[in-house]
């Protein structure tokens, strides 16, 4: 795989200003703002702690416009829809580089702007959409006219990082060749949201848990039993974020407690970043449970781990995706932010770029959220529901979660309360969902008053899966914890269980599943008891209510292995 240090290293002065004519001799004082809401830095747990040193480096990355995406998104959905006859032929990062790569006037336009105020050294990555400059403080501040400041976690005293404090604006000649530019105003979502019931010493004997959520549990509940993988092409992988690492010893101790009834691997396959530091306890769970339900599948460990000079880590995976020629073809990934704390032009872009990923046959699974349907206050002490991107993004698959009616693991499976889900407030309803999430809305089904979401548009989770009492191995202690980033790797291992039939047979991997997913319902165990989800619990606001079909707190239901895989070996 090719790595970040490897990306096209682009010395302005050398590539393209040969001579002094490349030097702007003037820059236009007639500058506007590329983002239209620019949210300045605000989250709870983050603190602003003084004034950037003028002297100190920050990172930018400049989102440059790309060309061709009419044609780009057109492609995405003839790979993507079981019924086109291009179905399964996925593009190359080559081929998508020549679809997207912007128009190289608007490059040099930009870069020419750069060497301006002396930056004279940034990375394009190679779809050529993306130019990532180290720069100091000062330089950034007279670029964009404005101030940077010191933010610092109130509980992660390590993170501390640098942001804009100000609105920043560009000349209008060079916003009309960029969507946004990353690493000014959007802070790191840090912490963990996974629960901690419980922890205990790991007994010498676990053959009689009933109790809680395992991988045979879970093999037995969605009809895996004793299937594994055999395609040695096969792979998939989980991204991390902001230092979650996993540790070896605890993935192989967890295998060798809990993998007993499978043939299965112990070891992840590839590391990307870095993996060295205190165990997560995400990580740890999505590297147990991927390899414990895709079991024998390659697994890859992507991790964006660092704060990376205070970049986004999110955008820092999106990047580093775009500079990747083979990427695993399925990832799990529990990473979120509020719509509302993103501007309308990042998350399109980040729309984009989830396109990018899937006209190369990679499947995308997003946990989506513990808060239920959200809530969000208005200084007016009005409020609203509050979903989350990328979970609300058309072009991902979201993963809701669900858990055991009762107290053992013979109980039905019921709606999990915290499962995140409901309606953007940003996007469009897809046309692979119309029928099904209008069918609900014209269901007998209790709805929320109208005012507090908006029908018409995506609706998520599309698929759900147990998110409570699961146990996992940490630090060699058995912990049982809990969240919808214990249902993603879930889901995930399974579609990674129906990718490697297809690989056997001599098909190509399912790619971007919810077309897939959405004309084919009845893989799913249909989940229809359970408490509405959680909302405005202060004033006694519920949020959606489970029902037949699909609902906006379990998706689909939970999938049948078999099902699935026989769905999936319909289709060339």
């Amino acid at each position: 795989m090719k790595s970040w240090m490897s990306v096209f290293a682009l010395t302005i002065a050398a590539a393209l200003c040969l001579n002094s004519v490349c030097a702007l001799s003037t820059v236009s004082r007639d500058r506007t703002r590329i983002e239209s809401s620019q949210l300045l830095p605000h989250r709870n747990g983050w603190n602003f702690v003084g004034h950037a040193d003028k002297a100190d480096i920050t990172t930018l990355v400049l989102a440059l416009k790309q060309r061709n995406t009419e044609e780009l998104t057109r492609h995405f959905w003839r790979v993507s829809d079981p019924r086109s006859s291009q179905y399964g032929k996925f593009l190359s990062l080559e081929e998508v580089t020549e679809i997207v790569q912007p128009h190289p006037q608007h490059i040099k336009d930009v870069l020419k702007w750069l060497q301006h105020y002396n930056i004279n050294t940034c990375q394009l990555v190679q779809t050529r959409d993306f130019l990532k400059c180290r720069v100091t403080v000062g330089v950034a501040e007279q670029l964009l006219e404005t101030k940077f400041g010191y933010f610092q976690h109130t509980v992660e005293k390590d993170h501390v990082i640098i942001r804009a404090t100000q609105e920043y604006t560009v000349p209008k000649e060079i916003a009309r060749k960029l969507d946004f530019i990353g690493g000014l105003h959007r802070l790191p979502n840090v912490g963990n949201k996974l629960k901690i019931k419980q922890q205990m010493p790991v007994p010498e004997d676990l053959a009689s848990f009933r109790y809680g959520v395992h991988p045979d549990t879970l093999r037995k509940r969605y009809n895996v039993t004793d299937n594994v993988a055999t395609n040695s092409n096969n792979t998939q992988a989980t991204a991390q974020f902001l230092k979650q690492y996993y540790s070896p010893a605890d993935l192989k101790e967890f295998m060798n407690h809990f993998g007993k009834g499978f043939p299965h691997l112990t070891e992840i396959a590839h590391e990307i970043g870095p993996n060295s530091g205190k165990t997560g306890l995400e990580a740890n769970l999505d590297v147990q449970y991927i390899m414990s339900l895709g079991a024998n599948v390659s697994t890859t460990f992507w991790s964006t781990g660092g704060l990376h000079e205070g970049q986004e880590p999110f955008l820092e995976w999106m990047l580093a995706l775009s500079n990747t020629s083979v990427i695993p073809p399925i990832f799990s990934v529990s990473y979120g932010d509020h719509e509302r704390t993103l501007s309308a032009e990042y998350m399109e872009r980040i729309n984009l770029e989830f396109q990018k990923i899937g006209i190369r046959g990679v499947s995308v699974l997003f946990a989506s959220g513990d808060d239920g349907a959200g809530c969000h206050r208005f200084e007016d002490e009005s409020y609203t529901f509050e979903p989350d991107f990328p979970a609300s993004s058309p072009f991902v698959t979201t993963v809701g979660g669900t858990m055991f009616t009762g107290l053992f693991t013979d109980a039905n499976e019921k709606g999990n309360d915290i499962s995140g889900g409901g309606f953007s407030n940003v996007f469009s309803m897809p046309k692979y969902q119309e029928e099904t999430v209008t069918g609900y809305l014209n269901s007998s089904v209790k709805l929320p008053d109208s005012k507090y979401f908006n029908s018409s548009n995506r609706a998520y989770p599309d698929v759900s899966a147990m998110s409570d009492d699961f146990w996992i191995i940490i630090n060699r202690l058995l912990m049982n914890v809990a969240g919808t980033s214990a249902a993603t790797p879930t889901v995930a291992g399974l579609i990674a269980m129906a990718n490697d039939a297809r690989l056997n047979a001599g098909k190509p991997v399912l790619g971007f599943l919810n077309p897939f997913i959405y004309q084919n319902p009845d893989i799913f165990f249909d989940v229809t008891l359970g408490d509405p989800s959680q909302a405005c619990w202060l004033d006694d606001l519920d949020g959606y209510y489970v029902s037949e079909g699909w609902d906006p707190v379990t998706g689909f239901g939970t999938p049948d292995y078999h099902r699935l895989v026989e769905a999936a070996m319909k289709y060339s």
